[in-house]
């Protein structure tokens, strides 16, 4: 073999490669930040008060879990829950998102934990709520160039005693506003 044209073939297969690492590494970034807005959406759908405008961010095939335990499976059973919520007893609630964290799977999957204060809601007997915190878990999956939430936990926080004993040394993912 020629050694100028193995050494030729080597010069080129590593400018491919860091050509393609450059490339994957710019869509990263813009996935990146698309994902980390998800939380951004999420509100401004809830803002809206509109079941129909925030299930627009969830796939067809959702699975998500609320405060309550209640399993919502796919995007219209979602629709439907939310847009009968946010027209009644969340009509007047204010959702607002507080830190995020994400962790990619995949380059085409992804895992965000934020946590978040709601206000203005009210409880089933239409009494008043107190503002409240929370974190919900979200796996998001990027199908057709656009990433939609396609497993979701929401989990309402539980203040626990300052300090936690059982957290004594660890830190936690996302702290809450009583946290700090």
């Amino acid at each position: 073999m020629n050694p100028k044209w193995i050494r030729s073939a080597a010069i080129g297969f590593l400018l491919a490669t860091f050509f393609v690492r450059c490339l994957a590494n710019a869509q990263s970034q813009a996935d990146e930040t698309a994902v980390r807005n998800i939380p951004q959406e999420f509100s401004a759908a809830w803002a809206k008060h509109d079941g129909q405008q925030l299930a627009k961010i969830m796939s067809e095939n959702v699975d998500f879990v609320d405060v309550a335990g209640d399993w919502l499976r796919g995007r219209s059973d979602f629709a439907l829950y939310h847009s009968r919520l946010l027209s009644e007893r969340f009509k007047d609630s204010k959702l607002t998102p507080l830190a995020t964290s994400v962790r990619f799977l995949r380059t085409d999957l992804a895992v965000i934990h934020w946590s978040w204060r709601i206000e203005g809601d009210r409880n089933i007997d239409m009494t008043p709520r107190k503002p409240r915190f929370g974190v919900f878990t979200m796996i998001v999956e990027k199908t057709h160039r656009k990433w939609l939430v396609t497993v979701a936990q929401n989990t309402n926080r539980i203040p626990a005693p300052n300090p936690d004993p059982e957290m004594e040394g660890i830190e936690t993912g996302i702290l809450f506003p009583a946290d700090h």
